[in-house]
């Protein structure tokens, strides 16, 4: 009898064994293939055909960012929405890039002093702060990663902030009293 055991216990652990390792090899081809798209451990692009060509939704610990456009003077400009204490504080760290016509608007709740930094950022940026009816109220250009931990802004009052590729509010001519039409996808 313990001759017939002694075989049976083997061939399960094998049987186990063997289908542990398919489990392993399926599980880790998976998260391989989330990987592949990460740019930082936290973060992953997925693909979007709600806005532009080539644009991506960010989706973080945070969760995913919800995308709309900013136009200012008929200049489109694709956007991730960061519309939460989450996602406003991570922002666009850990990013190394952004296209020309891509950025991040934080939309907080009331009107408002917010002061931002250049915390683990890998580019330049310009950020735009914009009150409640859509007018650009402050502008703070080409701003450093070196420049951190100096704050920005926190002497306009506003309803939302956009962060775009440094030079961009030069090269497009944008100005303090311009007015921006934000639109949220759904």
């Amino acid at each position: 009898m313990k001759q017939k055991i002694a075989p049976t216990i083997i061939l399960l652990i094998i049987l186990f064994f063997v289908f542990f390792l398919i489990y392993m090899k399926f599980y880790n081809e998976e998260k391989q293939a989330v990987n592949i798209v990460v740019p930082i451990s936290t973060s992953t692009y997925v693909s979007a055909s709600s806005t532009s060509p080539g644009v991506k939704i960010y989706e973080t610990d945070c969760g995913s960012y919800s995308t709309g456009t900013v136009e200012v003077d008929s200049k489109k400009i694709f956007v991730d929405v960061s519309d939460d204490e989450c996602k406003q504080t991570l922002g666009l760290s850990g990013r190394t890039s952004m296209n020309d016509d891509q950025g991040m608007i934080f939309v907080f709740n009331d009107l408002g002093n917010y002061a931002f930094w250049m915390k683990d950022m890998d580019f330049p940026l310009d950020i735009i702060w914009i009150d409640d009816n859509f007018n650009i109220v402050g502008i703070e250009k080409d701003l450093a990663a070196s420049t951190y931990p100096e704050s920005f802004g926190e002497e306009y009052f506003a309803k939302y902030v956009l962060e775009i590729n440094a030079g961009y509010s030069d090269k497009n001519n944008l100005k303090v009293g311009d007015k921006i039409i934000f639109t949220e996808n759904n």
